[in-house]
């Protein structure tokens, strides 16, 4: 070792004695290091704190009545709904006779549901009398004369009761209220109806969740009225000025006529006034107006729209609550 490599080694030696030990230096910025992760904690749980705050707050205030809006009334009672889109339901009873299943729907200005016993399932409850059944509906105002109908609540809300002789044994109750939509429940059929139409009323809740895809559009305009036996077993009606249409899984009663190309599939001229066709989606298509209107009946059912796709929102046909 020469000269000047000793007198480097001197002078780091020297350095290396006056240097303080590391150790506090390495405490310090440990303490440091961990004063940072408590203060991120802190904020992360300030922040925590104040989301659940503001999502209990929103819960709140979903869960509050809201008091009718006279403007949006109109908006309300008439849907807008375009091809392929649902209709609110927005009510449904939790309680309903025993042995009751839903066989009908029907859309438009107003909502009707229809619950039927298990026996009386296969008819369409808008043709057939006598049956007992349970109506909700939600109407687009409540009816004129209410005063001479008996007062009653339902819920804590003012409500009245009608009872009258219908075509089923035993008396028809209606009972109607005002709740955040004007609604009805009608029951026939059954003992004590007026007790228990009551009992429907006040087991009716809304519920946003509630919603219904009509089996198919023409037009524009859906099928109102849907109603079968169960999810594969099913009718849907269109009603327009100049025709009818009904698409179903039953084989109409009449399909022998004149051939005609509908849809790209043989279809038949049935008494001149309507035309018949198994889709290839396998749902029978018919539509009936005016005798020698050929052309535009093959039209219309060209028009029909299906909205089945994967499987037609019939799951609700024949269940119960």
């Amino acid at each position: 070792m020469n000269d000047t490599e000793q007198l480097i080694k001197d002078a780091l030696g020297k350095l290396a004695e006056r240097t303080p030990h590391p150790g506090p230096t390495l405490n310090a910025l440990r303490r440091k290091r961990k004063r940072q992760r408590n203060n991120v904690f802190l904020i992360a749980t300030a922040g925590m704190a104040a989301v659940a705050v503001l999502i209990f707050t929103g819960l709140i205030a979903s869960d509050r009545y809201t008091p009718p809006n006279h403007n949006d009334a109109a908006a309300a009672l008439m849907p807008t709904n375009v091809n392929g889109q649902s209709f609110e339901l927005k009510y449904a009873p939790h309680w309903l006779p025993d042995g009751f299943v839903e066989n009908y729907r029907s859309v438009g200005p107003e909502v009707t549901r229809v619950w039927v016993p298990v026996s009386a399932k296969d008819r369409n409850p808008m043709e057939q009398t006598g049956d007992p059944r349970v109506t909700l509906r939600k109407l687009k105002k409540l009816p004129d004369g209410l005063d001479q109908w008996q007062e009653v609540t339902v819920r804590g809300l003012k409500a009245w009761q009608k009872s009258s002789q219908g075509q089923s044994a035993g008396l028809t109750t209606e009972v109607v209220w005002q709740a955040q939509d004007a609604l009805s429940v009608t029951l026939r059929g059954v003992t004590d109806a007026s007790e228990a139409a009551l009992r429907v009323a006040d087991s009716v809740r809304a519920d946003s969740n509630l919603s219904f895809l009509p089996p198919f559009w023409l037009d524009g305009k859906a099928a109102a009225d849907v109603w079968g036996s169960s999810p594969y077993d099913w009718s849907a009606r269109w009603a327009g000025e100049k025709f009818g249409v009904t698409v179903s899984t039953r084989q109409p009663a009449k399909t022998e006529g004149a051939l005609a190309t509908v849809r790209g599939q043989k279809g038949t001229v049935v008494n001149d006034s309507a035309v018949v066709v198994r889709d290839s989606s396998g749902f029978w298509i018919t539509v009936e107006g005016a005798p020698g209107a050929r052309d535009s009946l093959v039209e219309a059912a060209n028009r029909v729209q299906l909205q089945i796709v994967p499987s037609p929102d019939t799951i609700w046909i024949g269940k119960g609550l």
